[in-house]
């Protein structure tokens, strides 16, 4: 045997000693482990008696509280139940109120159209009526001036009556249609004729275009001729201007527009402006063209007969 051998034979000796061993070192390991894994299940099994003892707890807590939000729910729909019941019933009772108040309304909105057809008949009767009045009152000034025209008529003709029966020696009053006014007779034409055509007619009516000798003239004059150019007695035709029944201008009363007589040559018509008008307006007085064709008014003076 050599020493190669006897080594070999000492390791195989050694390791069969060594697997000899081995059995009791397994074996502890195993009692440990069985050990550990016996507490671990004690400690999980405790564990979870825990967790379901505080789940039950839990739980008992749970259901008590559900128990009491059940009754709460309960008491709060019972009540609403009541407050919706009573709603209801107001509602009925309101609606009732409501259609009464319909049945008001359209008894008093009938009420109100038939109110409303009478106003209408009454304010159209006040109508009528208002109409008919004013129809009264015009006709009734129309005749009143009418019998006043008429009584100055039949004064006119009575004087001349009496002047015809004193064989015209004088004159006591105007001539039919004239009107009278501090002692002078005055004419107012309705139509139009040119200044020398209207001074004309004037005389052959034994008078003369009017001669203006105060602000009282003037206002009468005003009163009757109405808002038109009207003609009037004074002209300059032959020089300075005069009055035709020979009354002193220059110191007598005048009642001229601001800035008359001006003698205007503008007007297209040839010359100037040679007669005098009463302006349609304010009746002041303008000199004008004296062939335009504007109404005029004759004067004649009681003491003058014919």
């Amino acid at each position: 045997m050599t020493y190669e051998n006897f080594q070999n034979l000492g390791s195989e000796e050694k390791n069969q000693e060594a697997g000899k061993a081995a059995p009791p070192k397994s074996f502890l390991w195993d009692i440990f482990s069985w050990t550990r894994l016996l507490l671990f299940s004690l400690g999980l099994g405790l564990l979870l008696l825990v967790v379901v003892s505080v789940i039950g707890s839990q739980n008992s807590q749970l259901r008590r509280d559900l128990g009491t939000l059940r009754a709460a729910l309960d008491n709060i729909t019972s009540n609403t139940k009541d407050e919706l019941q009573a709603l209801i019933s107001r509602g009925d009772s309101l609606q009732e109120k409501i259609n009464s108040l319909k049945v008001e309304v359209d008894d008093h909105r009938q009420e109100l159209l038939a109110g409303r057809g009478l106003s209408q008949n009454i304010s159209s009767l006040e109508s009528t009526v208002e109409k008919k009045e004013q129809q009264f009152k015009t006709g009734l000034s129309e005749i009143t001036e009418r019998v006043q025209e008429l009584g100055k008529d039949l004064k006119a003709l009575s004087c001349q009556l009496a002047s015809l029966k004193n064989n015209g020696s004088a004159m006591a009053c105007c001539p039919l249609h004239w009107v009278e006014h501090e002692g002078s007779c005055y004419w107012f034409s309705q139509s139009g004729k040119s200044w020398p055509d209207a001074d004309k007619y004037c005389q052959l009516e034994n008078a003369h275009l009017v001669v203006v000798n105060s602000m009282a003239e003037q206002k009468f004059i005003d009163d009757h001729k109405g808002s038109v150019p009207t003609w009037m007695g004074l002209t300059d035709q032959n020089g300075p201007w005069r009055w035709v029944d020979g009354t002193d201008f220059d110191n007598g009363f005048k009642n001229w527009k601001p800035l008359q007589p001006d003698n205007w040559h503008g007007h297209g018509l040839g010359g100037g402006e040679d007669c005098a008008h009463f302006s349609y307006d304010d009746g002041r007085w303008n000199d004008d063209v004296c062939q335009r064709v504007y109404r005029w008014i004759c004067e004649i003076e009681l003491s003058k007969g014919s």
